[in-house]
């Protein structure tokens, strides 16, 4: 799989760049940094190459990029996220948008997913796994063969996890989420935030697991 990551600046979410037969785009940051990402995008892809974009969840730091990411595909684009996801993307709403100056952009959905869908990124087929806690609508996206998988804010490196107390997370079922993802072999981790990890993810997932289930109500 030949992925190129561009790393969130601030606020903003890694971007992953999954390059082939159908090259994807995973998350787009807040927007407000487009143009950097634009030069540094170009200088991997030709926007307009690229199929299709995956949002592993709808909050801001994700998503506001979206319609300025779609527009410079020419909106060749297919816009991918699950349906609770959607609904919230579809709407424009982020009150976490109006705290950094910036606009949720109202950005239509082709394809609402369910958590049991098998896509194609790049050359290769990814499944999609359900994952909330951090919100409802998150999702992870794994690849049995060569043990990667693109998690969003459901884990990050070195045994940190996304927030639970933010308006629709939840301890438990991010507990879950984890406890599942903790099942499979994962060689490299591809996070919403902080560093890439290439090797011995399941020890990055398994320290996750121990860090969320110290956590009491």
């Amino acid at each position: 799989m030949n992925i190129q990551y561009i790393y969130g600046k601030q606020y903003d979410s890694n971007i992953f760049i999954i390059i082939g037969k159908k090259t994807t785009v995973i998350d787009t940051g807040t927007g407000l940094y487009h143009e950097e990402i634009i030069k540094k995008l170009k200088d991997i892809i030709d926007p307009t190459d690229i199929s299709q974009i995956i949002l592993t969840h709808e909050h801001y730091d994700h998503t506001g990029g979206v319609k300025k990411l779609f527009d410079s595909t020419e909106g060749k684009a297919e816009i991918i996220a699950h349906a609770f996801a959607s609904s919230k993307i579809e709407k424009g709403e982020s009150f976490f948008a109006k705290l950094l100056g910036g606009e949720m952009p109202k950005m239509h959905v082709d394809l609402k997913l369910n958590g049991t869908e098998i896509l194609q990124i790049g050359d290769e087929m990814v499944q999609v796994f359900s994952t909330p806690g951090h919100t409802p609508g998150c999702i992870c996206l794994y690849n049995k063969e060569q043990k990667t998988l693109f998690s969003g804010d459901t884990v990050f490196a070195n045994g940190s996890f996304g927030r639970y107390d933010l308006p629709g997370g939840n301890l438990t079922e991010l507990k879950q989420s984890i406890r599942f993802l903790h099942t499979l072999d994962i060689e490299s981790l591809y996070p919403g935030h902080e560093s890439v990890v290439e090797k011995d993810a399941n020890k990055h997932i398994a320290l996750s697991l121990q860090q969320i289930e110290s956590l009491r109500f």
